[in-house]
């Protein structure tokens, strides 16, 4: 987190040293595929051209930091703020990317169809409508036509930070399912690296004293389950047969050569 921070800073500065001033305030975070398995989205995204500057700087600046990495960025999880001028009150508006895409559009524009927006935007219906319809609940946008949306001239709150980040419930279900996928596929790699670790150092342990010290190494990122620890022993013994460099003992395991 540190690492972005700074890494956020010194964009910054070199925007400033180069005169070329942001018209957006800008702070991102970037975080490895391995630690945090955040899957970009399926559908695809027009980026706003309001962003795409921005987007553009950055991409080119994080590049001659770090030649050959690639950044992937998963719109579905950004957030952002924009400003309502066009009312007397001013009102800031905590939305997601997909909300900041469809209301841009109404810089441009006070009516706009479905259609219209999903050309504009290219997010899948099924995600655009349900966009919509937070909007449309919150006020935002007025919605007395089919297909057709309204900036609402009236729009009126109590509070003058609105959130209307509320996640999509497609997304949520398919992300929800993803990311468990990839991290118990993570996980079962990282207790199999362990426990090769350990019987490299140790050679011979026996079971329960083995699965102990998975649990006392790896608790600092994740709580292992022992079920998870006794499959990943069954998997390199079943793996170990072909090369011979582990075998279990009747309460032990031995390592006989390092794989």
């Amino acid at each position: 987190m540190s690492l972005s921070k700074d890494l956020t800073d010194q964009f910054k500065e070199r925007m400033q040293q180069n005169h070329d001033d942001m018209d957006i305030n800008f702070s991102i975070m970037v975080l490895g595929t391995n630690f945090w398995p955040l899957n970009a989205p399926n559908n695809d995204f027009i980026i706003p051209p309001e962003i795409l500057p921005t987007y553009d700087r950055f991409s080119k600046y994080y590049q001659t930091k770090h030649s050959g990495r690639k950044l992937t960025w998963p719109w579905n999880y950004l957030k952002n703020k924009l400003w309502m001028n066009y009312l007397n009150q001013k009102y800031i508006l905590m939305t997601s990317s997909y909300q900041m895409a469809v209301l841009l559009q109404y810089n441009n524009h006070n009516t706009l169809s479905l259609e219209e927006l999903q050309t504009a935007t290219v997010i899948s219906k099924d995600i655009l409508v349900q966009v919509l319809s937070l909007l449309v609940k919150a006020k935002i946008l007025v919605n007395e036509e089919t297909d057709q949306y309204d900036l609402n001239p009236n729009f009126k709150s109590e509070k003058i930070r609105v959130n209307l980040n509320q996640p999509i419930k497609t997304e949520v279900k398919a992300e929800s399912s993803e990311v468990l996928k990839t991290v118990d596929e993570d996980r079962k790699y990282v207790i199999q690296a362990t426990i090769v670790r350990i019987m490299k150092a140790r050679k011979t342990m026996k079971n329960q004293p083995l699965i102990q010290e998975v649990i006392s190494q790896i608790s600092q990122r994740f709580a292992p389950k022992i079920p998870d620890i006794k499959k990943a022993i069954d998997t390199l013994l079943e793996k170990s047969t072909l090369n011979g460099w582990m075998v279990r003992g009747t309460r032990s395991c031995t390592l006989h050569k390092e794989p």
